[in-house]
């Protein structure tokens, strides 16, 4: 057992499986594939308006997808994504659809809010946190392009450099 092993099984008082630890011969078993969760997001059961979010956060995680194929940014990955798009997000709205209209007035009673104002709060959540990412994934392609140009601008500048 490593020193990061021991420490892991000492903070969490976690007995670590050794079967799912990676040995010096190779890498982790990778986690077992979950199934995505089906939803027909044009159910009329959905609202009209957590239908036009869940349309925008389908498009920005598609093109979040493609954005990380490009490049990695740190603290996100496509299985994070993957699991938005195909556990999460369809999970949130199952669960609204699978209230029975009668009984949506208890969300209400002990909310203070419509189950469908929290669906769309909680679909604005989901939003802000693809906001969020592709602010990161713009702001890599931003520093990339402002360190290229002042480097470019040195190399190839007019004034004499000193330490050239």
């Amino acid at each position: 057992m490593s020193l990061f092993d021991s420490l892991i099984r000492t903070l969490s008082g976690k007995k670590l499986d050794a079967a799912a630890t990676p040995g010096p011969a190779g890498p982790a078993i990778p986690a077992p594939a979950v199934d995505p969760v089906a939803v027909d997001w044009e159910d009329d059961r959905i609202p009209t308006q957590a239908k036009d979010r869940v349309r925008r956060i389908l498009a920005c995680l598609h093109e979040v997808e493609t954005e990380l194929g490009r490049q990695q940014v740190p603290g996100f990955s496509r299985v994070d994504i993957e699991q938005m798009r195909q556990q999460h997000l369809p999970k949130l709205v199952l669960s609204y659809i699978n209230i029975p209209p009668a009984h949506r007035g208890e969300i209400f009673r002990k909310t203070g809010k419509s189950a469908s104002f929290i669906l769309n709060e909680s679909l604005d959540q989901m939003q802000a946190k693809i906001d969020d990412i592709m602010r990161n994934l713009a702001q890599h392609d931003l520093d990339a392009f402002t360190n290229n140009t002042r480097f470019i601008g040195q190399r190839y500048s007019d004034e004499e450099n000193p330490f050239g």
